[in-house]
């Protein structure tokens, strides 16, 4: 006990102030940058609708619907382009044909649902986890559909 009051004397007496606790700030920074990621993607299947003969769509008999996988940081935008006939059989008179798209969003896009359009569409988009987004395509045709093959193409597209 006698060397430590001598010890804290002599430092007092030479000007030595006992040390403080001491801090330091330690600053974490980031940046989010957006971003959006399609994945796991599938066609489709178009069937016909055997009691007009003037639909081909994926909702039809036969028919099945593409699916994609969409992951989204930060404020995007997903356009889903108006869908095109990229086959047909021969014969095939395409005067007065419709071809449109529908889909729906699951999970992170379950407010996303979009009744059939021609017209390629756009919705905001934020930060969400891998969720699926559900497509349908169809061409309506008052001439009908000769046999043979047919195809549809819609471009489904998520950026900044």
């Amino acid at each position: 006990m006698r060397v430590l009051v001598v010890a804290t004397t002599v430092c007092l007496l030479a000007g030595i102030v006992p040390a403080s606790a001491q801090s330091v700030n330690l600053d974490f920074t980031g940046t989010v940058i957006p971003g959006c990621t399609l994945s796991a993607s599938d066609g489709g299947t178009l069937g016909l609708d055997y009691s007009t003969g003037t639909t081909l769509g994926s909702e039809e008999a036969g028919g099945d619907a593409a699916h994609v996988t969409i992951l989204s940081i930060g404020a995007n935008t997903l356009t889903v382009g108006a869908p095109t006939r990229t086959g047909q059989a021969a014969g095939y008179v395409a005067t007065g044909e419709a071809i449109q798209v529908r889909y729906t969003g699951a999970t992170g896009l379950s407010s996303i649902n979009v009744a059939y359009t021609s017209s390629q569409t756009t919705n905001p988009i934020t930060t969400i986890a891998a969720s699926v987004l559900t497509v349908h395509n169809r061409i309506t045709n008052p001439n009908g559909f000769p046999n043979g093959n047919y195809s549809t193409r819609t471009v489904v597209t998520c950026a900044p």
